[in-house]
C-alpha cells in the first residue's frame, strides 16, 4: 500500500561517501544556508495549522509565500489561480452521551459531510435532533466495514457505525461508506490506518468522500467505546458543520519565483513543494515549503552577491491542492496543483531539465534510510550528487515516479526528469496524516540534509552541458514487463516481439546519443579558442534539444498506472491489463477443470476485485464508476489511468451458485477476449509507436 516503501532499484551501494567531490563553487553555494532560517520557517508554517484546499487558510499561506519571495533578489514572482473542490469544516465533536457527555477527540474527513452544512449553498442535514444539526444514535461495532461484517448486524436503523480502517483490505474508505449505507448507518466513525500503523493516539485525516458523515478517531478512542459496549449499548452524540464547494466557486492557487537564466533562459529547474496540510503537516508538508523558501533565498542572494550564475532559469514554486481538491466525480483528486502549474506552462516543459520535488522533508530520524523516487535516466546523476555529499548509506532512491506526490505531473504528465524526495523513513506511517505530525518530530538535520542535496543538484542540473539523461535505464525496465508480458498473454506474442524490436532499437539509438554526447562533452573541455566552445555548446544545445523531446515522447507513454485503487500503481502502461488477462484466464483454466473454489481465488486477483471482494454490489458498482469514469489529470492526456474490467458480478454468482459454470466461462471469455485483449494490443501498438517515435527524434539529432 501507500504507506510501504518500494524496493529501491539500482541505488547505491552501501557505505561511505566524502565530500571532496563538490566544486569551489558548489561548496561556496552550499556554505551560504541558514538551516535556523529553514527551521524557523518550518515551525512558522506548521503553527497555522491545516490548510485544506481552496481555504482562506491556504490563499494565507500563500501569500506568505508570495511576501518572502518578493523580498528576495529574484526576478518575477508569480500568483496564479485554478479551481478547487473546496471542504470547510468547523465544530466537529463527538461525545459518549450514555457516559457522562465524555468527549471524544473526533474530526470530519475531508470530502465527507458531517452532520450539517451546505453543497454549493444548499443546505443538507443527517441529524435527528437540534434541527438536523445533531446526530444522537446508538453505536455498532461493524469490523472492518465489509459486506460480511454489515451482514452480521444486519439493517442498523440509523445506528452509527464503528468501522476499523485498515486500506490493505478496504483499499480506501469510500467504499465503507457506501455500504454502511447500504445497511442503514447514520453515519460512520473510524479509526487505525492498516494493520502496523495504527497509531494509538492517531487521529487520520485524508480525501475520504462517501453519502454518509465520516467522521475519524483514534484506535484508544474507539477501544475505549468498544469497552464500554461490553457493559450494554453505547449512544454516542456527533455535532458538526461541513461546507462544500464545486469548482465553479472556489480556488487554489500556486506561487512562484522566478530566477532568469543568464546564457539557457528556455531550459528550466523546478523545485517545489505543497503548501496545503492536513492538521499541522509539519513534515508533510510545511516542511517543504520552508525548504523552498530557503533555497530560493540562498540562490537568489548568492547570485547577487557574486557567489553564483544561474545558465539556466531556476524556479521555486510552492504548489497548492496537492492533498485534495479535485473536480468533484473524479476519483483520483490530489496532485491538482502541480498539474494545473504543468499545463499552464508548457514552455517549462518543453525545456525542463530536472524537477525537484519535496514532500515531507523533516521528519526526524531514529533509524532507516531517507528515500528519493525518480524518472529512471537521472539515477547516475542523483546518485552522484549522494556520494559526493557523503549520504551513502543514508540516503537511496528506487524508480519510477509513483503518483502519489506532486512530482507525478512533472514527470508522468509533463514528461520531465523529475526526483521526489520524501521524509518516508520507518515509523512515519504512525503519524501521517494526523495531528502528531507535529514540531516534536521533526529534526534540523534531516532538513539540513535534504536541503544540501537540493542544492547541489540544482546546481548540478544548471552547470551541465549535456542534460543529465540516460534514457536506456528507462528501456531496461520496460523490457522486464514485456518480457514477463509474453508468458501471461501468449495471444499477443506478435504485438509483444514488435514492441520489443522498437524498444531495442531504441536502446541502440539512446547508446549512439550517448556517445556523441562523451563526444560533445569532449570537445568542449577540449576547446582552446571561444569559437571552439562557442561551437561545442551549440552541439550541445541541439542534443538537448533532442534530449527533452526524446524523453517527453519515451516517460508519458511508457508508464501506466492504476492497480488496486486506481493510480496506487505504477507499471508499463499494458500492465494493468496483462495482469487483469492472466487472473480471468486462470479462472477459466479452472472453470474448464471444474474447480470452482479456484476458479473464485483466481478472480480475487483482478486488480478491482482485491478490494471489491469485500463489498456488495451497490457499492462496488459505484466506486468502480468512480474509478473507470475518471478524467483530467488521471487518464485523459496520456491514457495513463488503465482500464478497469468488472468481474464481480461473476465472482459473487460463482460463491453464492447463482451462476453456472457455463454461464461464468461465457461472461468471462468476453471480458478476455472482448475487452482485456484489445485493450493490451493496444497499449503494446501504443509502445510501439511511442518507442518509434523516440527513436527518429534522437536519429534527427545525430550528426
Amino acid at each position: 500500500m501507500l504507506a510501504v516503501a518500494p524496493i529501491s532499484f539500482g541505488a547505491p551501494p552501501l557505505g561511505t561517501g566524502s565530500t571532496s567531490g563538490l566544486t569551489a563553487e558548489e561548496a561556496a553555494v552550499l556554505n551560504g544556508f541558514d538551516f535556523e532560517n529553514a527551521w524557523y520557517q518550518l515551525d512558522l508554517i506548521s503553527s497555522w495549522g491545516e490548510k485544506v484546499a481552496g481555504s482562506e487558510a491556504e490563499r494565507m499561506g500563500q501569500q506568505y509565500v508570495s511576501d518572502q519571495f518578493s523580498g528576495m533578489p529574484v526576478d518575477e514572482v508569480w500568483w496564479e489561480e485554478f479551481p478547487v473542490n473546496f471542504w470547510d469544516h468547523s465544530g466537529t465533536t463527538l461525545k459518549i452521551v450514555s457516559n457522562g457527555y465524555e468527549d471524544i477527540p473526533a474530526v470530519t474527513y475531508g470530502d465527507c459531510y458531517s452532520i450539517w452544512g451546505s453543497e454549493d449553498y444548499v443546505p443538507y442535514f443527517f441529524g435527528n435532533e437540534n434541527e438536523g444539526k445533531t446526530l444522537v444514535a446508538e453505536v455498532v461495532d461493524a469490523g472492518l466495514g465489509t459486506a460480511a461484517d454489515f451482514a452480521a448486524l444486519g439493517m442498523l436503523d440509523g445506528a452509527i457505525a464503528l468501522v476499523h480502517r485498515d486500506d490493505n483490505v478496504q483499499g480506501w474508505l469510500n467504499p465503507v461508506i457506501y455500504e454502511a449505507e447500504q445497511w442503514g448507518a447514520s453515519a460512520v466513525i473510524t479509526y487505525g490506518y492498516y494493520a502496523g500503523a495504527d497509531n494509538p493516539e492517531g487521529i487520520k485525516q485524508d480525501s475520504v468522500g462517501g453519502p454518509l458523515p465520516g467522521i475519524s478517531i483514534s484506535p484508544n478512542s474507539a477501544f475505549h467505546i468498544q469497552e464500554l459496549m461490553e457493559s450494554g449499548p453505547v449512544t454516542l452524540q456527533i455535532d458538526g458543520q461541513v461546507d462544500i464547494l464545486s469548482e465553479a466557486y472556489a480556488e487554489s492557487v500556486n506561487v512562484a519565483a522566478v530566477m532568469w537564466g543568464e546564457t539557457k533562459r528556455e531550459e528550466y529547474i523546478v523545485i517545489s513543494g505543497h503548501i496545503d496540510t492536513w492538521w499541522y503537516g509539519a513534515n508533510d508538508d510545511s516542511s517543504s515549503i520552508a525548504a523552498v523558501l530557503e533555497l530560493a533565498r540562498l540562490f537568489s542572494e548568492a547570485r547577487e552577491n557574486g557567489l553564483y550564475v544561474n545558465d539556466r532559469t531556476l524556479i521555486f514554486c510552492s504548489v497548492g491542492a496537492e492533498e485534495q481538491g479535485g473536480p468533484g466525480g473524479t476519483w483520483y483528486n490530489w496532485l491538482v496543483g502541480s498539474y494545473e502549474f504543468v499545463i499552464a506552462h508548457p514552455e517549462i516543459m518543453a525545456g525542463l531539465v530536472v524537477e525537484i520535488n519535496m514532500d515531507g522533508v523533516s521528519l526526524k530520524r531514529t533509524t532507516g534510510r531517507f528515500w528519493l523516487e525518480q524518472t529512471w535516466e537521472i539515477n547516475s546523476f542523483v546518485s552522484g550528487s549522494i556520494k559526493d555529499l557523503g549520504m551513502t548509506g543514508l540516503v537511496t532512491y528506487y524508480n519510477p515516479l509513483w503518483s502519489w506526490t506532486d512530482a507525478w505531473s512533472f514527470g508522468a504528465k509533463g514528461g520531465g526528469s523529475a526526483v521526489e524526495l520524501i521524509g518516508w523513513i520507518e515509523g512515519y506511517d504512525w503519524t501521517y496524516h494526523t495531528q502528531l505530525d507535529d514540531m516534536d518530530i521533526q529534526s534540523i538535520d534531516t532538513l539540513s540534509t535534504v536541503l544540501k542535496l537540493d542544492a547541489l543538484m540544482a546546481i548540478r542540473a544548471d552547470k551541465a552541458l549535456i542534460m543529465p539523461m540516460e534514457l536506456q535505464n528507462t528501456c531496461d525496465w520496460a523490457m522486464g514487463y514485456l518480457t514477463a508480458e509474453k508468458t501471461t498473454v501468449p495471444g499477443a506474442a506478435d504485438e509483444i516481439d514488435a514492441a520489443i524490436e522498437a524498444l531495442e532499437t531504441l536502446r541502440e539509438k539512446i547508446v549512439e546519443v550517448n556517445a556523441y554526447a562523451d563526444y560533445v562533452e569532449a570537445t568542449y573541455a577540449a576547446a582552446e579558442t571561444p569559437e571552439d566552445k562557442a561551437a561545442a555548446q551549440l552541439m550541445a544545445d541541439e542534443l538537448n534539444r533532442v534530449l527533452i523531446d526524446a524523453r517527453r515522447i519515451i516517460t508519458c507513454w511508457t508508464l501506466g498506472e492504476g492497480g488496486t485503487m486506481g493510480s496506487w500503481d505504477v507499471f508499463l502502461r499494458s500492465d494493468q491489463h496483462a495482469h487483469d488477462f492472466g487472473a480471468v484466464h486462470s479462472a477459466l483454466t479452472w472453470l474448464s477443470r471444474n474447480r470452482v473454489p479456484n476458479a473464485i481465488l483466481a478472480l480475487e486477483t483482478v486488480y478491482t476485485m482485491e478490494w471489491g471482494k469485500h463489498f456488495s454490489p451497490g457499492p462496488y458498482e459505484t466506486i468502480f464508476d468512480e474509478m473507470v469514469n475518471a478524467y483530467m489529470y488521471w487518464g485523459d492526456d496520456f491514457d495513463q489511468q488503465q482500464g478497469y474490467v468488472d468481474v464481480h458480478g461473476v465472482y459473487l454468482g460463482l460463491k453464492d451458485g447463482s451462476m453456472t459454470r457455463a454461464e461464468a466461462i461465457a461472461e468471462l471469455k468476453l471480458i478476455r477476449d472482448n475487452q482485456l485483449m484489445p485493450w493490451f494490443v493496444e497499449d503494446i501498438m501504443t509502445l510501439e509507436w511511442a518507442w518509434t517515435e523516440a527513436t527518429m527524434i534522437l536519429d534527427a539529432g545525430l550528426p
